[in-house]
């Protein structure tokens, strides 16, 4: 919902935060789901206004056994799609409390100004070399830097597992999606879960012509 009215289906978000995002390349998602939730981070971030001076910060990491920072808090989109577009699937395990070790360090270069937004996509639960216990430590060392929310990919990892990772209010930070397939077609409720302002993508290229006329 935007403003209480339903949301456009084609939207930029326009919000100013830094927002990290965890994927998720562990061998459950399988090469094809690996490959669907990589698209819809393309896409994604082609559908958010990147600026460091009055817009997003964007920061991706990869997690399976290994954690591996695509890219840290920037506001180049050129740089953005190279490296998600550049990565593999590893095709190992869940390290979640890694993900979220990685994500606390990651926003030591973000900005004292700005909101922080940290989230996990993920199709599993937490396994070697983290666990259940491990990742709810990583969540709750990471609330107190930035507000947690996840985008769970399976039913076998339903809503009331990850609830206990999110900030509060926690119905508010947590989005279901049945498979990793269907993350392209969802890109866009992804985009107004996470995004507290948004701009329909026609308005937002309108506004992006006069501003370049005009500088």
């Amino acid at each position: 919902v935007c403003n209480a009215q339903p949301c456009p289906l084609d939207v930029v978000c326009v919000a100013r935060m830094d927002l990290l995002i965890g994927i998720d390349a562990s061998g459950s998602m399988g090469l094809s789901g690996w490959k669907a939730q990589r698209t819809a981070l393309l896409q994604l971030v082609n559908r958010m206004a990147l600026s460091k001076a009055s817009g997003i910060q964007l920061g991706v990491l990869k997690f399976a056994y290994k954690i591996t920072v695509l890219s840290q808090l920037t506001d180049d989109k050129k740089k953005l799609i190279s490296a998600i577009t550049k990565t593999k699937f590893d095709r190992w395990t869940t390290n979640i409390g890694g993900a979220f070790r990685s994500m606390k360090g990651m926003l030591q270069k973000g900005r004292r100004d700005a909101p922080s937004i940290c989230m996990l996509w993920t199709d599993g639960r937490p396994s070697r070399p983290s666990s259940k216990y491990d990742a709810s430590l990583g969540a709750k060392s990471l609330r107190s830097s930035c507000r947690v929310m996840v985008v769970t990919m399976r039913p076998a990892v339903p809503k009331s597992y990850v609830s206990p990772w999110v900030s509060h209010p926690k119905s508010q930070n947590v989005m279901v999606v049945n498979h990793p397939n269907l993350m392209v077609e969802k890109v866009m409720k992804v985009n107004t879960f996470v995004c507290g302002r948004v701009q329909t993508f026609l308005d937002w290229t309108k506004a992006q012509k006069v501003t370049k006329a005009t500088s």
